[in-house]
């Protein structure tokens, strides 16, 4: 896996919660993970040791193939991202173990090199986090569909209906405003996200709610691009960059703000959109891309067309926050468990 245990990010969350699920099953006796970066880790689930290889690919490659000498037919491989499956391979090849991959979004959307087909030819198991993730893989991919199945990510019981410190908005300076909110990264070669589109929308929602007041969570080198664009459409008084924010803090930013918007069109799911609706917060996204499975094609939150943005947003301000109970049940940590579960019968031949 790229990253896992002590790691930032949905992709992140997801591989915890994979291992996690696996580890607390009784046919599991042991996992390892190798992990391509490093992250301080302050506990592990049982059964589970995590290891960074230095030196790069090559110290990675050499760790993995120093691992194959313990495997066997008994034995499975977790391959967390679709560019690691020729390793993956090798190491199959070398000890008869299964593999299973995941895979997550944008990197499964388009056909790969020879070499990563060829590998995927002797997966076991393909997971997907959605049905749109599914459906593109399959689309260039000669895989079985009956060996590709759907793993939606769980949000965290963390994330749950309340109220918010009774200061912080006042602290924010956010009282009587309408608050947006995006959570994610800011990395130019994930553009995709979405906070310019918002800002673009921003005079148009302006006209019809001039207290709306944005906030962009989140960090990365785009950052800078989104902050002038605020500049030059002069709507920077109503936009706050408020960097990272973790743990309790986010729960409570999702509970003052009014909406949460992420028209990204390159999502492979949207943990942040269970997350907001978990805590009782409006969530909105594109009509396109995984979004759509994590806002159950607007069954839990709404979705709408790109140039459809301004209004959309308008029209939800105003609107009650809806029931928390949907997302936080449709994606539990138990039905995420469960399904993980299930999975692992169906690699192992013991259910079809």
């Amino acid at each position: 896996m790229t990253e896992a245990f002590g790691a930032l990010g949905g992709i992140q969350k997801f591989n915890r919660d994979w291992v996690t699920a696996l580890a607390e099953l009784d046919s599991i006796e042991q996992i390892e993970l190798l992990v391509r970066r490093q992250s301080p880790v302050n506990g592990l689930p049982e059964r589970v040791t995590q290891h960074c290889p230095r030196l790069g690919k090559p110290g990675y490659v050499a760790a993995a193939l120093s691992k194959a000498k313990d495997l066997g037919p008994d034995d499975v491989i977790l391959c967390g991202h679709i560019h690691l499956m020729p390793l993956a391979f090798l190491v199959a090849s070398m000890t008869g173990a299964k593999t299973w991959l995941q895979l997550h979004g944008v990197e499964a959307w388009s056909k790969p090199g020879p070499l990563i087909r060829r590998a995927l030819t002797s997966t076991g198991l393909i997971s997907v986090v959605s049905r749109f993730t599914r459906s593109r893989f399959l689309s260039w991919s000669t895989i079985s569909p009956h060996r590709v199945k759907v793993l939606p990510t769980a949000v965290s019981e963390n994330f749950n209906p309340g109220n918010a410190p009774v200061d912080l908005k006042a602290r924010m300076e956010l009282t009587g405003k309408r608050v947006l909110l995006t959570v994610g990264r800011m990395a130019s070669n994930e553009a995709y996200k979405g906070q310019d589109r918002v800002i673009y929308a921003l005079p148009r929602i302006l006209e019809r709610e001039p207290d709306t007041v944005y906030l962009v969570v989140g960090d990365g080198d785009d950052r800078p691009r989104l902050e002038a664009l605020t500049k030059s459409l002069t709507v920077e008084q109503h936009v706050r960059f408020l960097g990272s924010v973790e743990g309790s803090d986010l729960v409570s930013l999702y509970r003052i703000a009014d909406l949460f918007v992420m028209p990204s069109e390159g999502e492979g799911f949207g943990i942040v959109f269970l997350e907001a609706m978990a805590c009782g917060c409006r969530a909105l996204g594109l009509n396109s891309g995984g979004s759509i499975d994590a806002l159950s094609g607007s069954q839990l939150g709404y979705t709408c067309d790109a140039d459809e943005l301004a209004g959309a947003i308008v029209d939800i301000l105003g609107s009650p926050r809806g029931s928390a109970e949907p997302a936080s049940s449709r994606f539990s940590r138990r039905a995420f468990d469960a399904c993980v579960a299930d999975m692992t019968k169906v690699l192992a031949g013991l259910a079809s």
